[in-house]
């Protein structure tokens, strides 16, 4: 039967986003209310809103309502997923009526909530300073290729996870090559993107089939 799902999106950091905690959020959330819940990434991880999307609507949903997860409200995550929304709609048939709610930092109860933290007395902070400085972090890699993914909106909209997991494993044993995800390297329309450095060849639409003839062209090591 037709029915409303409620959808979380976040914008992880190019350095990814604590999966668990935004499963644990979804789950709370789903406790208090009787819409299914489903989580979303904007840019950098999957699933992506459109795939998301696509889940909703292929479970009957006839109404789908987004909660940017932003504190404080971020205008870059409320854009693009409108522009995310509007491309989806343009490429699929469904009819389903998807809103934005409002920004979480305009909730009357969210500032309250934050200011009786402050009545927290909290956890004391016993990390060290070893992790920040170790001496690991003063080592270049040793790589001749490096293969800079776009994992941009458009381009995890255009599953660029799939190209990008495809090549790590394809390059995994290789320690001359580093493959490392980037945010939005512009020509988003082409992607999936992918950049060989330091031959400075541009890769476009890379899927996973894409990857094997990638790697096979010009190498710097030859």
């Amino acid at each position: 039967m037709p029915h409303a799902e409620l959808l979380l999106v976040a914008r992880p950091t190019p350095s990814g986003v604590d999966g668990r905690s935004l499963a644990a959020l979804a789950a709370a959330v789903a406790d208090r209310t009787a819409l299914p819940v489903r989580v979303a990434h904007l840019d950098q991880a999957e699933p992506s809103i459109h795939a998301a999307l696509d889940a909703a609507a292929a479970a009957g949903a006839a109404q789908v309502r987004i909660v940017a997860l932003a504190v404080p409200d971020d205008r870059y995550l409320t854009a693009w997923i409108g522009r995310a929304v509007a491309h989806w709609r343009a490429d699929r048939a469904h009819a389903v009526d998807v809103t934005l709610a409002t920004g979480l930092a305009g909730h009357p109860d969210l500032a309250g909530a934050i200011a009786r933290l402050g009545d927290d007395a909290g956890e004391p902070v016993r990390a060290g300073p070893g992790a920040f400085r170790s001496p690991a972090w003063s080592v270049l890699p040793r790589v001749v290729r490096h293969l800079l993914v776009c994992r941009g909106p458009r381009c995890t909209a255009y599953d660029a996870g799939t190209a990008h997991r495809a090549l790590v494993a394809a390059t995994g044993h290789d320690p001359g090559t580093l493959v490392t995800p980037t945010g939005c390297l512009g020509p988003c329309n082409l992607g999936p993107l992918v950049v060989d450095h330091p031959a400075g060849t541009w890769h476009t639409g890379v899927d996973a089939a894409a990857v094997a003839a990638l790697l096979a062209g010009p190498d710097p090591r030859s």
